[in-house]
């Protein structure tokens, strides 16, 4: 269960860092907007649940032992 919610935090703080350099490259290194960093920031959205998620299953691996 652990490597799973590595893999999954690693999947998701891809997504921020992707949309950042996304809107880099497309925009040819220009100065952000506050869309740009508003979705940047919401797409880092799903790396805060991942860890939430494994926050609150972090007893399950000690019970089951």
């Amino acid at each position: 269960m652990k490597r799973f919610f590595i893999l999954i935090q690693v999947l998701a703080v891809l997504a921020p860092v992707t949309v950042f350099f996304g809107y880099i490259f497309m925009d040819d290194g220009d100065q952000f907007t506050a869309e740009h960093y508003m979705i940047t920031g919401l797409s880092a959205l799903p790396f805060g649940i991942a860890l939430l998620v494994k926050f609150l299953m972090s007893d399950v691996d000690n019970k089951s032992d």
